[in-house]
């Protein structure tokens, strides 16, 4: 495996490590907001390294195909629907999921 998928790991490990803890104490509505758009900010940038690869694999297979159906993407990410115009992609690691909705989207929490 590529040393990007185990920093990508890495990085989502210590993100739990650091801030999970957080969401076991009580917190006022203002702090509570700042950790979700951190938790947020950081799941972003961890999917985006992910799901940039699975996009140019999207990519060429459209070029070659016309279609974006059958792309062949590497784990983590799952191809969850793809046609000749459009596909959504995932990556699901324990109780948290983003999707990108392509082409030209951008990560976003929850499943397709």
């Amino acid at each position: 495996m590529s040393n990007r998928f185990y920093l990508t790991i890495g990085l989502t490990i210590a993100a739990v490590a650091v801030g999970g803890w957080r969401f076991v104490l009580p917190v006022s509505s203002s702090s509570q907001k700042d950790i979700e758009q951190g938790v947020s900010s950081l799941l972003n940038t961890v999917t985006s390294a992910e799901f940039t690869g699975a996009e140019a694999t999207l990519d060429a297979q459209r070029s070659s195909t016309g279609s974006y159906a059958g792309a062949p993407v590497a784990a983590p990410v799952l191809l969850v629907r793809a046609d000749s115009t459009s596909y959504c992609i995932e990556v699901v690691q324990g109780s948290v999921a983003a999707h990108v909705v392509g082409p030209g989207g951008s990560p976003v929490t929850g499943t397709c």
